[in-house]
């Protein structure tokens, strides 16, 4: 059996323009049964990733952050992209980050962006009337 991430399975499934993305329909290359005897592995490894791993620019010490980046090339352009999900006693958010572009644009950038948006969250949270807060940390420069 291939490894499916191996390049010989691989295959981007990504939409580029409006006809595409209204015609598009996922391709499922493998399906993956009984695998809840992983999720603790597979658990610790999105909260190392975020801890000390690629995602570490969505590290927050007051919130558990669990995700995964990723980078991928073709024709030139760049995707970069953060899945991850906070809070596992309850679970309020999965945030979804991906970033296309050039030489610049990958996983860990994608990480930052989720990281800011979940720290806003929990501002907006712990203090309602600065709801306003969120928008003004998206749009602040990145450090690249």
């Amino acid at each position: 059996m291939r490894h499916p991430a191996s390049p010989s399975s691989y295959h981007l499934q990504y939409p580029r323009t409006p006809q595409e993305t209204a015609q598009f329909e996922p391709k499922v290359r493998q399906r993956l049964d009984d695998l809840a005897e992983h999720f603790p592995q597979i658990k610790e490894g999105l909260a190392a990733a975020v801890i000390y791993g690629t995602a570490k620019l969505a590290y927050d010490p007051e919130e558990q952050i669990y995700g995964k980046t990723g980078t991928c090339s073709e024709d030139g352009a760049r995707l970069g992209w953060f899945v991850s999900y906070a809070n596992e006693q309850e679970p309020k958010y999965v945030v979804v980050v991906l970033l296309r572009g050039g030489r610049l644009v990958y996983g860990p950038h994608a990480a930052e962006i989720a990281g800011r948006l979940y720290r806003g969250l929990r501002q907006r949270e712990q203090n309602p009337t600065q709801a306003s807060r969120i928008g003004s940390l998206l749009s602040q420069s990145p450090p690249w």
